[in-house]
């Protein structure tokens, strides 16, 4: 069996029930709007965040030239998806922003975390360095961390917005690897439910996977983790 030193988590849908965050965050923001929750809507949001990320990791989303420090690129990014997906209202950018950190508050509000996560993370602490690599906001990573009780099992918490880049993209691997402790890639794994973020970053990246795959869904031939599991505490077991 190959000896691990360095455990790299996923947080949302690896550790973290995104589902239950993100819907309670849609929920308050919509009525802020004076918008009345359904289900189909927030459907229709999960869909259209997901792919608007989706294009911004694989390269494909276009930031406009004035756009130049980090801080204003991420600004940028999370408060232009509001702006289309409610173009209906004409938002203009300051409101935007007011919506996007509205919603970014209340994602670590109501938090509930993977069957075994802390039980997982508590028996592992002891004998691996432990961290989180998110393209979710740091703010909110932070709370669902703290609120499931988690934090004190993470060494360090790798986001996104902390980077200007997100997972797959090798830069936030670049800049991962710099917070790690151990420093050889071979004895790091990774551990996500996303194929095109966690799986393929570790595949470029030089680092093995494990991929968390509760519903038994059949590996694309284009992906190749090192590991599946089905269950968060089979992982135990794998390393």
């Amino acid at each position: 069996m190959k000896k691990y030193e360095t455990l790299i988590f996923d947080l949302d849908d690896t550790l973290i029930d995104n589902n239950q965050s993100i819907k309670y965050a849609f929920d308050i923001m919509i009525n802020s709007l004076g918008i009345k929750y359904s289900d189909d809507l927030f459907l229709e949001w999960k869909k259209f965040d997901t792919a608007y990320w989706h294009t911004w990791e694989s390269g494909k989303m276009v930031i406009p030239n004035s756009i130049k420090t980090l801080e204003e690129k991420i600004t940028y990014l999370r408060a232009n998806r509001f702006i289309i997906f409610f173009k209906k209202l004409n938002l203009d950018f300051n409101a935007a922003i007011s919506l996007n950190e509205l919603y970014c508050s209340m994602l670590g509000v109501n938090i509930v975390e993977i069957e075994g996560a802390a039980k997982l993370l508590e028996e592992l602490n002891p004998n691996y360095e432990i961290l989180i690599a998110t393209n979710g906001p740091k703010k909110a990573a932070i709370n669902k961390l703290e609120k499931a009780k988690l934090k004190e099992y993470i060494s360090s918490i790798v986001c996104s917005e902390e980077v200007g880049f997100s997972k797959p993209m090798k830069e936030f691997f670049d800049f991962l690897y710099d917070k790690t402790q151990n420093k050889d890639k071979k004895k790091m794994l990774l551990i996500g439910d996303s194929l095109t973020t966690d799986i393929l970053g570790g595949m470029n990246n030089g680092i093995d996977t494990c991929w968390l795959n509760p519903n038994n869904i059949p590996t694309p031939k284009e992906y190749c983790p090192t590991m599946t599991i089905n269950k968060l505490l089979e992982l135990k077991k794998k390393i």
